[in-house]
């Protein structure tokens, strides 16, 4: 959706994949995330450095992903614990299929990668039965997504990458798309609204600056949540229309927006570096509280050959 709404841009800027036939990057991923409840913030963040390998295969690619080094701000007691449950996890290499602009379509051996999340769960969780029951059923949910699905969720920092790749557009113009986002509280999917301008090209540094945006369409939004509560009323009878259930129902809502500021390498086609944000805002319609998540990732990427 994203390239079709791009093919039709004016051209003033270009930048494709230029790159050899295999590909050797060093990759670099610091991740912060927010958790927001009962008006404390959690923070907690890491740093991830990977050797990328990008070999071309057919109209895409295929990528070796080995991490090399992970760091995580944790006391040494939690640290230990971590590395306990997810060191082979966290020294796995993942060789995954993309598109021409390399964007994940498939991760090779999912079986195999569930069944190591499957083995560092419930090694985390073995002092307790109860919540490595339930663990255990949403890891079976979790291995039931194929491949794809898979790719789509697990590499994230790709598909933040993938946005800024193998465009054309008119310097200072944004191009603007429309996409069905998932409902985070369960219901319809929800409109939202994309955007993606070239804000400089720098032949002096080589680079272009390019930012991405993307927001709920607050009529998409409103009416997901409206049917979501006409699903979860239907069972109530008339406790659905007291003034108490009408009261918690009014206060259900939610907000998403994401973002990335990117410089892509003008020789390469390569994104160099990516800032990206995504943030989600839920009010708990029992109390009213608002609470959330944000996430924030600074992406670096140098091609060594």
């Amino acid at each position: 959706m994203i390239l079709a709404a791009l093919a039709a841009a004016a051209a003033t800027y270009a930048a494709p994949l230029d790159l050899p036939r295999t590909a050797h990057v060093d990759m670099v991923v610091v991740k912060t995330r927010e958790d927001i409840r009962a008006g404390k913030t959690t923070r907690n963040s890491g740093e991830t450095r990977y050797d990328k390998t990008i070999e071309a295969q057919g109209d895409g690619y295929r990528v070796t992903l080995k991490p090399t080094g992970t760091k995580l701000a944790l006391s040494d007691a939690d640290a230990a614990k971590a590395e306990a449950a997810f060191g082979d996890l966290m020294t796995r290499t993942i060789v995954y299929t993309t598109d021409d602009s390399l964007a994940p379509s498939a991760i090779e051996d999912w079986p195999g990668m569930v069944a190591e999340i499957r083995k560092a769960m419930l090694t985390l969780t073995a002092g307790d039965k109860d919540t490595a029951k339930a663990m255990d059923s949403v890891i079976t949910a979790f291995g039931g997504m194929s491949p794809k699905q898979a790719a789509t969720v697990l590499l994230k920092e790709d598909g933040f990458l993938t946005i800024a790749t193998n465009v054309e557009l008119e310097l200072g113009k944004p191009v603007t798309y429309a996409e069905m986002l998932p409902n985070p509280m369960g219901g319809p999917p929800i409109k939202s609204n994309g955007a993606l301008v070239v804000q400089k090209i720098d032949a002096r540094r080589g680079v272009a600056t390019l930012r991405w945006t993307q927001t709920l369409d607050p009529d998409s939004m409103r009416a997901s949540v409206s049917q979501m509560i006409e699903k979860m009323t239907a069972g109530m009878g008339a406790k659905a229309d007291s003034p108490e259930a009408k009261a918690v129902f009014a206060k259900m809502a939610f907000d998403r927006s994401s973002a990335c500021d990117y410089e892509v390498d003008l020789k390469s086609g390569l994104p160099t570096k990516a800032d990206c944000e995504a943030k989600i805002k839920l009010t708990d319609p029992t109390t009213g509280e608002t609470g959330g998540r944000n996430e924030y990732w600074a992406i670096t990427q140098t091609l060594k050959n």
